[in-house]
């Protein structure tokens, strides 16, 4: 939203043929362009998904986060996400849609409830991507009630995929008999 600045052709015509008055406008220009730029980044650092380095910093204070050295701004903004849009009660689907949201798809996971014969969650994870481990220990912690037991179980991905292919051609002679 980063305006260009021109204050000159604010002014009715017959002013900004004064010399003085177009001069000390055009020495405003860069002020009014840095005022545009502080507001632009102000617009932006409301809203987690826009937020800056100093955005991001500011919603992990009000929700008490201490991000880790290794973090990205991304994994940091998909750490906040997750925390900040909190809904309850919480329901198998929610929690897959939340799972879905942090590890980047719903491909990336699978959930295999045991509630017919106990108490039980089982969540398979399919990456080699560990750098979410703290994030979905955390969400699984606040989101799954205290007496269902979850096991998160990480499965590799292997990076190779071999696809085999073949075909078939066949051709054949159609003869009629007759008898006679």
């Amino acid at each position: 939203m980063i305006r260009e600045v021109n204050l000159v052709s604010y002014l009715p015509p017959f002013i900004a043929d004064y010399k003085e008055i177009n001069i000390a406008l055009t020495a405003e220009n860069p002020e009014f362009a840095l005022v545009w730029q502080a507001a632009d980044r102000a617009l932006k650092n409301e809203f987690i998904v826009t937020a800056d380095e100093w955005g991001i910093s500011r919603f992990e204070g009000m929700l008490g986060i201490m991000p880790y050295e290794r973090d990205t701004i991304e994994m940091r903004r998909t750490r906040l996400l997750s925390r900040w849009y909190n809904e309850s009660p919480y329901t198998i689907r929610m929690l897959a849609a939340k799972l879905e949201q942090l590890l980047g798809g719903r491909h990336n996971f699978s959930l295999h409830p045991g509630f017919e014969d106990g108490y039980g969650l089982l969540v398979v994870v399919y990456s080699t991507d560990d750098s979410q481990v703290e994030e979905l220990k955390y969400l699984l912690a606040t989101m799954v009630p205290m007496n269902i037991v979850v096991d998160i179980v990480y499965e590799p991905v292997t990076s190779g995929l071999t696809v085999y292919g073949g075909g078939l051609m066949e051709q054949a002679d159609i003869l009629e008999m007759k008898q006679r």
